[in-house]
């Protein structure tokens, strides 16, 4: 019976329901355009796959503790600038990137300082700095790229393992895993849950919510900086919009809330952002090879999956105030930060 329950339960669950819709899109791709699965094409989408997943880490564990950051796109590009002109100027390349790393933490700082010190709002306080970092990065370089003159730090994204699958995406995944048990299995994950559905309740614990929130702030910042390294090992280059026409952390947060995780924080899991993930590139992937044409189709239905995303938990969030005897005061939900 316990098993029996277990799968049930399995089945029922969203990450269940996102992996089905994967793989129903895959057959309909397959059907319709079968030279698309090729040794080449499963490679380009698992490389799409690594740097996001990097990024989903960050994006998930601060939106389960009710922040959010805005500006990973932009900061994390700032990064690829800075690491990219210090390989130019013939530093060895991981001298360049604990460089760069120090610049997301100093980033994570700042965000975490306005948030907790200042008591600005995370989405505007974020959203304030991506504009910094752009526009930072923007003036430094006139706006172009500058390519990365390390051949040693570009094969990095070469690097396969039984010829599909890349370096960087294992390192992607472990990531996933290791910050899924720390959420699970941890004292200091099971604070982030406590924090994110009631920061009044974490105090009277006994808990720091100010301290938890710059600690994720920062590590959101890290790990961007990281995806941000993935990219320019994959393009070669590092620039002012590298990362920001991809919007990897909205990648993340749209993955996010349709695997489960709370809008206004306090539940969720990372396996179920992980199969979010994996739906939104997957769909991305099979729009491109169906209709390659049409690339704003991508971006449209990309913003429908995080609308689609955003309703249910809204719906949800009511149903949960329902069952608890909650009248909520308006339809509208709680904006991560703003509490």
């Amino acid at each position: 019976m316990p098993k029996q329950s277990f799968i049930k339960k399995t089945i029922q669950s969203k990450p269940f329901l996102l992996l089905v819709i994967t793989a129903a899109v895959l057959v309909l791709t397959a059907i319709v355009k079968p030279v698309a699965f090729s040794l080449a094409n499963g490679r380009e989408l698992l490389q799409r796959l690594s740097y996001s997943l990097v990024f989903l880490c960050g994006v998930s564990m601060l939106l389960i503790s009710g922040g959010i950051d805005f500006g990973l796109s932009s900061m994390a590009s700032a990064a690829t600038v800075v690491f990219a002109q210090l390989v130019k100027l013939k530093m060895p390349w991981g001298g360049a990137a604990v460089i760069a790393l120090a610049f997301g933490a100093v980033a994570g700082l700042i965000n975490a300082f306005l948030v907790n010190k200042l008591n600005m709002m995370s989405f505007i306080a974020t959203i304030g700095m991506s504009s910094v970092w752009a526009g930072f990065a923007a003036w430094y370089t006139r706006g172009m790229q500058i390519s990365v003159v390390s051949a040693t730090f570009n094969k990095i994204s070469k690097i396969y393992v039984g010829q599909l699958v890349p370096l960087v995406f294992i390192i992607g995944a472990a990531l996933v895993v290791i910050y899924s048990l720390v959420l699970k299995h941890t004292k200091f994950g099971r604070s982030i849950l406590v924090i994110g559905g009631n920061q009044a309740a974490a105090r009277l614990a006994g808990l720091k919510p100010k301290l938890v929130s710059s600690l994720l702030f920062v590590n959101a910042s890290v790990l961007g900086v990281i995806g941000g390294l993935i990219f320019a090992s994959q393009q070669k280059a590092g620039g002012p919009a590298l990362l920001t026409t991809t919007a990897p952390e909205m990648t993340a947060l749209t993955a996010s809330i349709l695997g489960g995780v709370a809008f206004s924080g306090g539940s969720g899991s990372l396996f179920g952002a992980f199969a979010g993930v994996i739906l939104i590139q997957v769909l991305a992937y099979a729009l491109q090879v169906m209709i390659p044409t049409l690339t704003w189709v991508q971006l449209f239905v990309n913003g429908m999956l995080l609308v689609v995303a955003l309703t249910v938990d809204g719906i949800t969030m009511q149903r949960r105030l329902r069952k608890l005897g909650i009248k909520s005061s308006g339809g509208g939900m709680i904006m991560p930060g703003a509490r």
